[in-house]
Formats: structure tokens, C-alpha cells, sequence
């Protein structure tokens, strides 16, 4: 923080920002005061230590942004700044692994079956499939959440189910889990 602070103070590419940066070198050190004083305990100091965190990190984002507008996506300027750069590409995480079996199980009335699989990295979509176990490349349902938490309705008793589920990424759709099974009761 204070690297940031000392590289906008006399950096000739934010001279606009002069009041801003002595702001927040003011609030910094409120903060670093009132951290101090939280150390010896007490509800009170603790209160207005995080008043004064909370001061600081609205006055920073505000310089940040000012600093991102003046710099105009010129990194010579940002890394004048003295903060840290983040990085701006994203990348996709690549090809998902391969979801869990998932665990099945009773629903919450009859004729109802629950899926669950732990989450895939990366997923931001998972299909789960449902089948007879006596037709299992017969799929009877089929359903597309965010989540890994599936229910499927009107099923008939006494009949054995097997449950596939994949997840779905920036790169495409993992393979199909291993099938969960259960009977519906």
C-alpha cells in the first residue's frame, strides 16, 4: 500500500490525483493507529478500527479507479503507480474433470429420486440424466442446473434408476460420471 502511495505522490502522470493521495495517506495512517489501539482488546476499539479499515478501502478504490481512468489501459502508466497490476486476460480453466458418481438417493415424497455430486472447478453448468437401470442407455429425464443438486419426480415405485451427471465449461462438457443408483420406493 504504501509502495502505491509513494509511487502517485510525485509521479508526474497523476498530479490530478495529488488530494486523493493525500487522503489516503491520511487514512492509512488513521487505520494503522487505530489497529494498534484494537490490539489491547475491547469492542469499542475494534468498532472503530474497522470503521477506519473500511474508510481506507473506500478511498483506495476510489484512487484506483481514477488512476485506471488517467492510465487509460497504458501499463507504463499503472506500473508507475506503485500498485500491484492485476492481471486482465482471463483464461479458460480448460477441459473439466470428470464429475463424481453421484450420490442418489430417496426424494422428499414418493416417487421422487435426489442426485447430488460434489462441484467440477471451473463448471459453471452440470446436466444430470436419469434412466431405468433395465434400459440404462434409455434416458427417461434428463435436467440442467448451475448447481450439482438434482430432483427427479414422477418416477414409479419399485423401479431401479441409474443417474449420470457432466459438467459444462468455457471449453465444452466434461464425460459423463459414473452412474448413482436407487430404487424408488
Amino acid at each position: 500500500m504504501s509502495a502505491g502511495i509513494q509511487g502517485t505522490t510525485d509521479n508526474t502522470n497523476f498530479t490530478a490525483l495529488a488530494a486523493a493521495v493525500a487522503a489516503v495517506a491520511a487514512s492509512y495512517e488513521a487505520y494503522l493507529l487505530a489497529k494498534a489501539n484494537a490490539v489491547q482488546g475491547g469492542v469499542e476499539q475494534t468498532t472503530i478500527r474497522d470503521a477506519r479499515r473500511f474508510d481506507l478501502v473506500a478511498l483506495v478504490r476510489g484512487l484506483l479507479s481514477n488512476i485506471n481512468a488517467i492510465a487509460n489501459g497504458d501499463t507504463e502508466k499503472l506500473m508507475s503507480s506503485g500498485f500491484p497490476l492485476r492481471k486482465t486476460v482471463r483464461t479458460p480453466v480448460g477441459p473439466l474433470a470428470t464429475p463424481r458418481a453421484p450420490t442418489v438417493g430417496q426424494g422428499p415424497t414418493t416417487g421422487t429420486l435426489k442426485a447430488s455430486t460434489p462441484p467440477v472447478y471451473g463448471a459453471s453448468l452440470y446436466t444430470a440424466r436419469l434412466a431405468l437401470a433395465s434400459a440404462p442407455r434409455t434416458y427417461v429425464q434428463t435436467k440442467q442446473r448451475t448447481g450439482t443438486r438434482f430432483l427427479f419426480e414422477a418416477l414409479t415405485a419399485g423401479e431401479l434408476y441409474n443417474v449420470g451427471i457432466n459438467a459444462i465449461g468455457s471449453a465444452g462438457p466434461s464425460d459423463w460420471s459414473n452412474d448413482g443408483t436407487a430404487r424408488i420406493i
